[in-house]
């Protein structure tokens, strides 16, 4: 990198703008100071494609919310269609990372974002089409958050997959969708691989936001058997920013986070999930600040890299900053 002119572009697998968007008053893409992934630090970044998840952290699912997210992901498009480009394919991904605007891609963070608890679970179906209408075919779908969902168990349970869960799966296969771990319990990410392959589902399998937990003791990070599982599919772990999940304090955590993986023969699977949220109004005073300064926002994402030219080789960056990416979706789209 320290020799290249321009800098890498970016492909980052997860931020939550829409949700911030969705529910944050007199919210603004452009506020640097409110959301890390605001326009601004996108392109300072360079960032050229960036997953938009449309989530759900509440412990009661709202459709109703999932419904404002979409809105604000097609109006990122036309109202702010000097920044932002809708991509499809791995075709139009390629050709993104020359242009000046952002790529976004949908993906589905926590499927009971889709379906009231009342409600059959075909409503969650029937809404992740109108979903793929309106923009796209997401990248991934999770079944969870971190709690206990009608599919199967987020990363503070134990619980499994369940039968609701199963439908889903057997509804995404084949579908070019892939299924994300990132927020899995440990007994839901292996009753999702069991399942996948008792019913011989074609589904993709990636981790869009994790890290490693032998790196970094945490039940949001990958344990070293489900990591390799991914590694084995050809999926995609994106390296998450958070200090909770990289380390309290030590920003040389994030290339410890990146060598293991490299020693897990993932130097295909690493890139960039760094998790940019609305951080405000969280509940929770002790995770503060959110991020070392280092990744505090996307606008570091070149500093970061430059800061991993001493311990890796231009090819390898360039396959964590955007070429891993690109590879996933010229095999699975």
């Amino acid at each position: 990198m320290s020799e290249k002119e321009a800098p890498y572009p970016v492909i980052d697998l997860h931020c939550d703008l829409p949700h911030y968007l969705a529910t944050v008053q007199d919210a603004d893409p452009g506020n640097i100071e409110d959301i890390g992934c605001a326009i601004p630090y996108l392109r300072q970044g360079n960032v050229k494609l960036q997953v938009m998840a449309i989530s759900s952290v509440e412990p009661v699912p709202s459709p109703a919310l999932t419904e404002l997210q979409v809105k604000w992901y097609e109006r990122l498009l036309t109202n702010y269609a000097e920044d932002f480009v809708q991509v499809t394919g791995p075709a139009e991904s390629e050709k993104i990372l020359g242009s000046d605007r952002i790529g976004i891609v949908s993906a589905i963070e926590n499927a009971a974002a889709l379906v009231a608890n009342d409600e059959p679970v075909r409503m969650a179906f029937d809404r992740l089409e109108d979903v793929i209408n309106r923009t796209g075919l997401p990248l991934y779908v999770s079944l969870t958050h971190h709690g206990e969902t009608r599919f199967g168990g987020g990363n503070k349970t134990t619980v499994g997959l369940k039968g609701d869960g199963r439908a889903l799966l057997d509804y995404l296969g084949g579908r070019k969708i892939a299924v994300d771990l990132s927020h899995t319990s440990d007994n839901l990410a292996h009753d999702i691989i069991n399942y996948i392959d008792t019913q011989s589902l074609n589904m993709p399998v990636i981790a869009s936001h994790s890290n490693f937990r032998d790196v970094h003791d945490h039940p949001r990070n990958l344990s070293n058997g489900l990591a390799k599982v991914i590694v084995q599919r050809q999926g995609l772990i994106g390296m998450n920013f958070l200090r909770a999940f990289m380390h309290p304090s030590d920003p040389s955590a994030l290339a410890e986070h990146i060598a293991y993986g490299l020693n897990l023969n993932g130097g295909s699977a690493i890139c960039f999930g760094a998790d940019y949220f609305y951080t405000q109004a969280h509940p929770d005073p002790s995770r503060v600040p959110f991020f070392l300064e280092e990744f505090e926002h996307a606008g570091k994402y070149q500093e970061v890299l430059q800061s991993l030219v001493s311990q890796f080789d231009g090819q390898f960056l360039e396959g964590l900053s955007f070429g891993n990416v690109l590879r996933y979706l010229s095999r699975t789209c």
